[in-house]
């Protein structure tokens, strides 16, 4: 964020502030990734003072981006519209096993511990009510929207995970693994070692999930 924010100084454009006693720059992600989750793309959104050709934008900003980091694209919306936070509905993650033996025994074990998990009524995930000092529980079993092994990618296992987030809750992709390999304790689900990609957001439209840039 700090990068994004130095290039944005220094391209001149005429973005916004916040008010108060530490003005920062008005930029804002669509959902930060969490700790330890990679993607190859990222949504936010910025606030200015006066309307730029988008074309324009892309240029000036660009010309400040480190290598390796590209401006994919910009699109304008009114300041009346939600923001992008408020819109984010869910998040798709690839999570592909570090330590893959390539036997096929892992297949068998991972893709019953997903049998294992979706079938349950509940998969309790505590937080902290910070007000009581206390930890509730919250069932996120209906926070799984899709658990499955991509059928295509056997022998280096990877699990498609399609989990509900955004500001109104959701859940890690790293808890979920920790409480699949709690169901093959005895078949070697404490060892498996997983890296974790974010391919997309979505929001609901019409009452379906969509890509975030489709609805958007």
């Amino acid at each position: 964020m700090r990068l994004l924010q130095r290039a944005l100084r220094r391209s001149g454009l005429p973005f916004a502030y916040s008010q108060g006693y530490n003005p920062r720059l008005r930029l804002n992600l669509a959902l930060p990734l969490p700790l330890g989750v990679t993607a190859d793309r990222e949504y936010g959104e910025l606030y200015l003072t006066e309307q730029v050709d988008p074309t324009q934008l892309i240029s000036s900003l660009s010309a400040q981006l480190p290598a390796g980091l590209e401006l994919l694209g910009v699109f304008e919306v009114t300041a009346e519209s939600p923001s992008l936070a408020a819109l984010v509905a869910a998040a798709r993650y690839r999570a592909k096993l570090k330590n893959a033996k390539g036997n096929g025994l892992e297949v068998v074990q991972i893709e019953r511990a997903v049998n294992k998990l979706m079938a349950a009524e509940e998969i309790l995930m505590p937080r902290n009510v910070k007000k009581k000092k206390q930890i509730s529980h919250t069932n996120i079993r209906p926070y799984i929207f899709e658990l499955q092994l991509d059928p295509d990618l056997l022998v280096a296992p990877e699990l498609v995970m399609l989990l509900k987030a955004g500001s109104d809750g959701g859940v890690s992709p790293f808890f979920l693994l920790h409480q699949l390999a709690a169901c093959e304790p005895d078949g070697g689900g404490e060892t498996w070692q997983w890296s974790v990609e974010r391919e997309s957001l979505y929001l609901i439209s019409n009452g379906a999930l969509v890509p975030l840039t489709e609805g958007v």
